[in-house]
């Protein structure tokens, strides 16, 4: 790939996969809240109109019932095959429905550019500071709690890939 373009990274179906799977694993918004807009039942439970319903959209990113072992990264969870059995509402990395997050498709655009960019020039590597498993902070959105610390050098055929 010469030039990375909105066409070729659209068929990276692997980074696709790889870049969802991370989301999964670590959700820019872990949850979220929603109002009620009618009084209605949900799996017998009242919900009455004016409530705040919050999603736990992070929780639901490590039910094992919709994804075996949940705590490893496994890119292949996002196949096509995979994503078309599974239930819509149980992935919310940018919310759902009327309300999901307006700028989705531009930010997973920007996600696979940014990473063609640096996978192309660079090596990015575990380290002797890196942590595995990642910890975690919460507060409006969920982030690395003292940064996250890898190896990166420069890759010696780059000028080749041109």
């Amino acid at each position: 790939m010469e030039t990375v373009d909105y066409n070729n990274v659209q068929e990276l179906k692997y980074l696709d996969m790889v870049i969802s799977e991370a989301l999964r694993l670590y959700p820019p918004g872990f949850r979220f809240a929603r109002e009620v807009e009618e009084d209605c039942v949900i799996n017998g439970q009242c919900l009455p109109k004016g409530a705040s319903l919050d999603i736990p959209a992070g929780f639901l990113h490590y039910d094992p019932e919709y994804w075996p072992e949940p705590e490893k990264f496994i890119p292949e969870r996002f196949t096509p095959e995979a994503k078309a059995s599974r239930h819509p509402f149980v992935y919310l990395p940018f919310g759902a429905g009327p309300r999901s997050c307006v700028g989705m498709r531009l930010a997973q655009l920007e996600i696979k550019v940014a990473l063609v960019h640096i996978f192309r020039r660079f090596n990015v590597v575990a380290c002797e500071d890196t942590k595995v498993p990642l910890e975690l902070k919460s507060n409006t959105t969920l982030g690395p709690k003292d940064g996250i610390f890898v190896k990166i050098t420069k890759r010696e055929n780059f000028d080749a890939l041109l």
